[in-house]
């Protein structure tokens, strides 16, 4: 399989300055978003917060699994027993945190940031071994790398608790790193552990990363000469989806290696009021319309509940294929094209402003990444480095893996924010490729 060269292999003199910044700025920028977004959260009960995750953390706690009784997901009147309703990964870390520091929003906060910056952090450092000897490439890719921290959309996940990208981001930008820059010194040993440790993270913080995980995987198996390697990163991979499958067996009675909210996911993306509602109005989300898929039906139990949304979503795409094509464009303008955030609360003058600008960026370096893996896979020049071409396909791949699970169900923006670093790091990687004479 095609190997990567270093621009730049000699690491007995690097610029230690650059590294510092490199390191320390994204610390810097994370802590004061926290700042400025939670501290008005500084008295609020972690368990109060949304998206299931304070009660499910509670539960955690008091010995109780990943478990909550509700109707918040539009049952009203029909509480329903969810044990496998959220992935583990969010609660384990909101859990972490008040075990270290107590119930003190602000405090737990500042732990998540600084905890999933750590591989982050890693991937900078792997980038940097590689930097090129010129000093614009080298500056341009310092640039790449520090942007993100200043776009609003990447910051909210560095920042968030409740949501899932705000957690998966770290470890997909982690992968991708581990994939396009393994040759940048790490022991092979080493290299495939954290490989391992990554994609397990990334599984379990979101189950629709399920797909991006196989991609990863594939391409890391594949660029792998040793034997005994491959093997130990695929069986360190599998033991995520079978851990978690067992746990939900043992848990609420069925074998899974999703969640028992995917039916309800699927089936808010795809019903016949979906054109309607979608894009949600600026500031709102799709949330409000589960009491509507709901109303009338009751359900004894989580998978029950999860069967029946997952067969409506199936019956309306098999009878609706115009819909579900108007449906799909909406979804590819808001993860490809959209300058305006959707899906969550809406910003108003500076911040929006910001916002604004941030998005642009990052569109700008998405294209930019992908038109310039398009170029490299699919032209005919013998003279192209072979790692380059695979880095554009492997690209490629984790884009379309990353994106179909929404274009499946609904799309946000923070969905495809998770593509922000790997979008930057690619760009990295083309930088970082010596120059032929």
């Amino acid at each position: 399989m095609p190997r990567f060269t270093p621009a730049t292999t000699d690491r007995a003199t690097p610029n230690r300055r650059l590294l510092c910044a490199l390191l320390i700025i994204p610390v810097l920028v994370s802590l004061a978003a926290v700042w400025g977004l939670d501290h008005s959260r500084a008295n609020k009960s972690i368990f109060s917060i949304t998206n299931l995750v304070g009660p499910t953390t509670q539960s955690l706690l008091n010995g109780g699994g990943i478990t909550i009784c509700t109707e918040q997901m539009g049952t009203i009147g029909n509480p329903i027993c969810f044990h496998a309703a959220r992935m583990p990964a969010t609660a384990v870390v909101v859990a972490a945190g008040i075990r270290l520091f107590g119930d003190h929003y602000l405090t737990v906060a500042f732990f998540k940031t600084l905890l999933l910056l750590l591989p982050l952090e890693l991937a900078i450092y792997l980038v940097w071994r590689c930097l090129p000897q010129r000093r614009p490439r080298a500056l341009l890719v310092a640039f790449l790398l520090l942007a993100p921290f200043f776009m609003t959309p990447f910051l909210a996940d560095v920042v968030n608790l409740q949501v899932d990208e705000g957690y998966s981001y770290s470890f997909l930008a982690l992968s991708v790193a581990l994939l396009l820059f393994r040759r940048s010194g790490l022991p092979a040993v080493a290299t495939a552990l954290l490989f391992a440790a990554a994609l397990d993270g990334l599984y379990l913080s979101k189950s629709g990363m399920l797909l991006a995980v196989l991609v990863l995987l594939v391409a890391f198996v594949g660029d792998e000469r040793t034997s005994k390697l491959r093997w130990l990163v695929v069986l360190l991979v599998a033991a995520a989806p079978i851990g978690w499958a067992i746990h939900q067996h043992h848990a609420s009675g069925r074998y899974s290696v999703g969640t028992s909210l995917d039916g309800l996911n699927l089936h808010k993306g795809n019903n016949a009021a979906f054109l309607q509602n979608y894009p949600p109005v600026r500031g709102d989300s799709l949330d409000w319309y589960d009491v509507v898929l709901n109303h009338g039906l009751r359900f004894p139990d989580e998978w029950s509940f999860n069967d029946y949304h997952q067969r409506a979503a199936l019956d309306y795409l098999r009878t609706h294929p115009k819909e579900t094509l108007q449906g799909d464009r909406r979804k590819l303008k808001i993860l490809f094209f959209s300058l305006e955030k959707y899906g969550s609360n809406a910003n108003h003058g500076l911040r929006w402003v910001m916002e604004i600008v941030g998005i642009l960026l990052f569109r700008l370096i998405l294209w930019t990444a992908l038109a310039a893996s398009a170029y490299l896979l699919f032209r005919h020049r013998h003279q192209e480095s072979p790692s380059l071409r695979f880095a554009a396909a492997a690209y490629l791949a984790i884009v379309a893996a990353c994106a179909l699970p929404y274009l499946a169900g609904f799309a946000y923006t923070r969905h495809v924010s998770i593509l922000i670093y790997p979008s930057a790091l690619f760009c990295c990687r083309l930088l970082c490729e010596p120059e032929r004479d």
